[in-house]
């Protein structure tokens, strides 16, 4: 890292479960990152106070000073305010790290044409673990198609989570759905996705193949929230690479490894 500068990093709802995650983790590589700024709604709590473990940073809600003195941004919070920040991102020229869910068509839409003016990388779920089983799908299927198994089998996604997250299905869940349809053509509707909300679970998704006699059964459990930041994290040390010389464009895990 001679001679190379820290990246200069705004963590957005950094008073979030998800956002004190990511500070921490940002934290623990002063080689490569510089926390410049943490940023919260207006009314929070926590405005004007230091944040742990960056005493001399201190919360706040000015979105245009913050992004002015970064070159990243990794946000966590709300379809509204994150686009509200693609907006403010896009003034200012820096890239985005997003790993909110819940878009309706429209914001996202909006958030690809951001994307023609700089770098937004957006993933519903962060883990690495879940980009094996979106690609494990897709192994499966093959193999079911070798064996002479695709008519008579039959596939569901289901996923479980927390009871105080919003979005129904997941993203994720949605995503996994998606990847199906591209391996087999096998269409399952939002509504067929079986989703349950049950306690602190953190998340839970599967695609099951069912043949008749026998079920295949790929599934990704997170077993700490942690796992989500430190995808967050990596994305950003590896922004500059995954942009590559465009400067700008719509990026996701795919594009992360390939």
């Amino acid at each position: 890292m001679a001679g190379v500068k820290p990246l200069r990093l705004v963590v957005s709802g950094c008073c979030g479960r998800m956002g004190s995650l990511i500070i921490e983790e940002i934290l623990k590589d002063p080689a490569h990152f510089e926390l410049v700024g943490g940023l919260e709604h207006d009314g929070h709590p926590h405005l004007g106070k230091p944040l742990p473990g960056a005493p001399k940073i201190r919360v706040s809600k000015d979105v245009h000073r913050l992004f002015g003195e970064a070159d990243l941004v990794i946000d966590f919070t709300t379809p509204e305010a994150t686009l509200a920040h693609a907006e403010a991102a896009a003034v200012a020229a820096i890239g985005l790290v997003i790993g909110t869910t819940g878009f309706s068509p429209d914001q996202l839409t909006r958030l690809q044409e951001l994307s023609q003016q700089v770098p937004i990388f957006w993933s519903p779920n962060m883990s690495i673990g879940i980009v094996i089983v979106r690609r494990a799908i897709a192994s499966v299927s093959k193999l079911l198609f070798d064996f002479g198994l695709t008519e008579q089998t039959k596939a569901q996604t289901s996923e479980t989570h927390h009871v105080k997250k919003k979005d129904k299905p997941s993203g994720t869940a949605k995503a996994l759905a998606e990847e199906l349809f591209k391996a087999t053509g096998w269409l399952i509707k939002e509504e067929e996705i079986e989703a349950k909300r049950e306690g602190e679970v953190i998340g839970i998704h599967s695609v099951t193949f069912n043949t008749g006699p026998e079920k295949i059964t790929l599934t990704h459990e997170a077993t700490d929230r942690r796992v989500f930041a430190q995808g967050a994290v990596l994305v950003a040390r590896n922004f500059q690479r995954i942009v590559g010389p465009r400067g700008k464009g719509w990026f996701g895990m795919d594009d992360f490894i390939k």
